[in-house]
Order: C-alpha cells, then sequence, then structure tokens
C-alpha cells in the first residue's frame, strides 16, 4: 500500500474547512435562536397588550426640582445675567 502526501493533505484540509464551517453554523445557529427567543418574548408582550383584561399600570410622576432662580440684569440686552453670561433659555441650542 503507497501513502499518497498528497492525498492525506487534501483530507486534512477538508477536515480544517469543515471545522470552520461548523463554528460558523454553530455561531449563525445562536443568532437565530436568541432573535427567535427576543421575537417569541415580543409577541407574548403583543398579546399580553391587546388582551381585553389588560390594564396599564398607574405611575406616578416625581416632583421637579425647583427651578435655580437666577438675577438678570434688567439694563442688561436680552435678559443677560449680572455676571454678562446669557441666561439659559429652554429649547435652544448652544452655538
Amino acid at each position: 500500500m503507497a501513502v499518497d502526501i498528497a492525498q492525506i493533505q487534501q483530507v486534512l484540509e477538508n477536515a480544517q474547512q469543515a471545522d470552520a464551517f461548523k463554528a460558523d453554523v454553530k455561531r449563525a445557529l445562536r443568532k437565530v435562536s436568541s432573535l427567535v427567543s427576543n421575537l417569541q418574548q415580543a409577541v407574548e408582550e403583543a398579546e399580553t397588550l391587546l388582551s381585553a383584561d389588560y390594564v396599564p399600570a398607574i405611575r406616578e410622576r416625581k416632583a421637579r426640582a425647583p427651578r435655580e432662580i437666577s438675577e438678570a440684569d434688567a439694563d442688561a440686552p436680552y435678559g443677560r445675567k449680572k455676571d454678562g453670561t446669557p441666561k439659559g433659555k429652554p429649547g435652544r441650542t448652544k452655538q
């Protein structure tokens, strides 16, 4: 029986490729399994929300913290503070 080195090398390369493919398939299967479980959980939550006896939980609002009152210089244009910095205006972005 003659041993052909090229055939042995080919068999080893095929085995390595099969192991790599198997690892890729396992990784993809784990991702799919995770996505399916997340989807199942979302469907269960949707069924709960759409059921006839569902009552949403009532949450209490937290009391707002009182605003800090700063003194504005009446003579300064556009309501600047006494130190010359502009007053903060909600909803406006700083540029």
